[in-house]
């Protein structure tokens, strides 16, 4: 057997004022509360430069695991049918005001972005899509015209979202059209009774959120909403936060729990606790954003960036009406939103970096509960309010969830360290299986830009006790699987045969599947014959030593030459990853899987 040498390197350790905890063992517990996992949403402009008609684009959206995504990427100034937006003379007739496209808009190359190509790319992707009908500078018949020709032509309609932040104060093109929250919820009314005709599984929001006494139009938004003779299935609303040139003195501590200062305020002002009585019927889907007002875009693109999108996801997470999380911007113009860069061959920014962590996660997923935090990980952190009045905001510096498949009860765990310490861990309590892997994200710098330096880390890890989380790192617990036959993150049930795989597997004619690698070279070819056999096709009698991947007490790689024989030596056929893929020499930080001529199958970790 040969020998596992680990060797965990740790960014950013600090023995300073936390030093106390540093070697202590944190034993991890589970919050008895189970709740289903928010859809994963991306919204924003894909209208300038690569977009959903570009299939390398798609691709590269599909590795940040989105649920839903957003369409169309302007929906006030769109045209359904032409895939691009309504001329200048139709938007100078629409309103009282005219609506001008700007500069960019009217020089961008012309893509035409439909709903029927969008439709092919959520078919590439895998994810649903979520409608914003235009509100503003079209009308009811156009939309609902729009809705059935879309539907006509084999577009999935999902769900569908009425209005963009409408009840916000300074949407003049808004307030022109709906002066109060009751005209708002009148159309809404008539919009909702019109499609739920022809669509009447088709989940719709409405555009929600009170605001203060100081926009009277909207202090008692939500409350004309809850009035509506045909009720939306949720609540969508907005929280998007602004660190300003006043936050640039904000130390580590209070940039990386900011959002526990302002979402709860946010939750509060808006009016969508989850534990408000008339929202109890309400799905609330929540858009957020972490725009950096700083005059050297000093937040812009970081890890530390990387970090509050956990932070804000955890706090989202806790509101246990919150079925949908809307993150911007796909692939857009905007750069302090953007998840790709799409000029150069579409490197991951730190909302996809983030995204394709979490996201990936949970996949297979549907249910999920907090890990609580132990009492000594409670921090606090001191803000100012404009008058200089300090207050006082309680944070934990590590929080997670477990996610699970509440059919075949496989899980996983994302664990965020947002302290300058590492942390140790056991998760036994709540994890049976011990066949695991971490994969322990973290970085050289907080602060450095993301596309300059490839400095972001990605460390393995197993087992379930005393596992120390790096500081600043995100730790995502998943389970060892070498089944993924068709490499989609995730594992695949040895006994099933859905359709023909790609190049990592094929279908046979009685649903069971001959396994290959992913470069088509015969993984199972027991027998030595040069026909790729079944993974459960040994004899009776096999070898008990050998793998039993699958756990059905049959040995799924098993010498031919039965028990009675001996193997007087055995020959390494090749080595590869969970994926069955060859591994590049230079590659590190990898569980490798040495495959031998008798079938026996050894697992390595090195991390260095």
């Amino acid at each position: 057997m040969k020998k596992v040498i680990f060797v965990l390197i740790i960014p950013f350790l600090n023995f300073g004022q936390d030093s106390q905890n540093f070697f202590k063992d944190f034993q991890l517990e589970l919050d008895t509360f189970y709740r289903s996992i928010p859809t994963a949403n991306f919204g924003g402009q894909t209208w300038r430069g690569p977009s959903w008609v570009d299939e390398t684009f798609n691709d590269s959206v599909a590795t940040m695991y989105p649920d839903v995504l957003a369409f169309p990427p302007a929906p006030d100034l769109w045209d359904w049918q032409s895939g691009w937006f309504y001329p200048q003379t139709t938007l100078d007739t629409c309103c009282v005001d005219s609506i001008n496209l700007n500069w960019g808009q009217l020089n961008a190359e012309i893509i035409e972005i439909t709903p029927e190509n969008f439709q092919n790319a959520l078919n590439q992707i895998g994810a649903e899509g979520l409608y914003c009908l235009n509100m503003i500078s079209s009308s009811i018949s156009k939309q609902l015209s729009d809705l059935h020709s879309a539907k006509n032509n084999g577009v999935n309609i999902e769900r569908i979202r009425l209005g963009d932040e409408m009840g916000k104060a300074g949407n003049e093109h808004s307030i022109s059209h709906y002066p109060t929250a009751e005209d708002y919820a009148l159309t809404c009314d008539i919009y909702i009774d019109s499609i739920r005709q022809f669509l009447p599984n088709t989940k719709i929001a409405v555009s929600a959120g009170n605001f203060g006494s100081s926009n009277p139009r909207a202090q008692y938004w939500n409350e004309a909403l809850y009035n509506m003779e045909n009720p939306a299935d949720a609540f969508r609303w907005s929280a998007f936060f602004y660190l300003k040139e006043a936050d640039t003195i904000f130390t580590t501590k209070q940039l990386l729990a900011y959002a526990f200062d302002q979402i709860p305020t946010y939750e509060s002002v808006r009016c969508f606790q989850d534990t408000i009585n008339d929202l109890q019927d309400y799905e609330l889907w929540v858009g957020y954003g972490i725009t950096d007002n700083t005059l050297d875009k000093r937040y812009v693109n970081r890890w530390s960036l990387v970090l509050m999108y956990s932070t804000s996801h955890h706090l989202f997470l806790t509101n246990k009406l919150v079925e949908d999380i809307s993150m911007f911007n796909v692939g857009g113009i905007f750069e302090n939103w953007d998840a790709l860069d799409t000029q150069n061959n579409f490197r991951k920014r730190a909302t996809g970096v983030f995204a394709s962590i979490w996201n990936k996660a949970k996949l297979g997923k549907n249910r999920t509960a907090q890990i609580k935090t132990p009492i000594n990980l409670i921090d606090t952190v001191t803000y100012y309010n404009n008058n200089n009045v300090p207050r006082e905001v309680p944070y934990p510096k590590l929080f997670g969830w477990r996610f699970e498949n509440d059919s075949t009860y496989q899980a996983s765990v994302i664990l965020t360290n947002i302290s300058s310490e590492p942390i140790s861990v056991s998760i036994d309590n709540f994890i049976s299986s011990d066949n695991v892997f971490w994969e322990k994200w973290s970085s050289d710098s907080l602060f450095d830009v993301i596309d300059s330096v490839n400095y972001i880390n990605m460390t393995l890890d197993s087992g379930l006790t005393n596992i120390l989380l790096p500081p600043y790192s995100i730790n995502v617990m998943l389970e060892n699987c070498i089944n993924d036959v068709d490499n989609d993150g995730l594992c695949d049930e040895l006994d099933e045969c859905v359709g023909v795989y790609d190049e990592c597997g094929v279908c046979n004619g009685n649903g069971t599947t001959l396994y290959y690698d992913c470069d088509g070279n015969c993984i199972s070819d027991i027998d030595f014959d040069e026909v790729c056999d079944e993974l459960d096709n040994c004899p009776e009698d096999y070898n008990p030593n050998q793998e039993d991947f699958n756990l059905d007490n049959i040995g799924d790689a098993c010498d031919s030459i039965g028990l009675d024989e001996t193997v007087t030596q055995r020959k390494l056929i090749k080595v590869v990853d969970v994926l069955g893929r060859k591994i590049n020499k230079e590659k590190k930080e990898i569980l490798l899987l040495y495959i031998y001529d008798d079938g026996s199958v050894e697992k390595e970790y090195i991390l260095e």
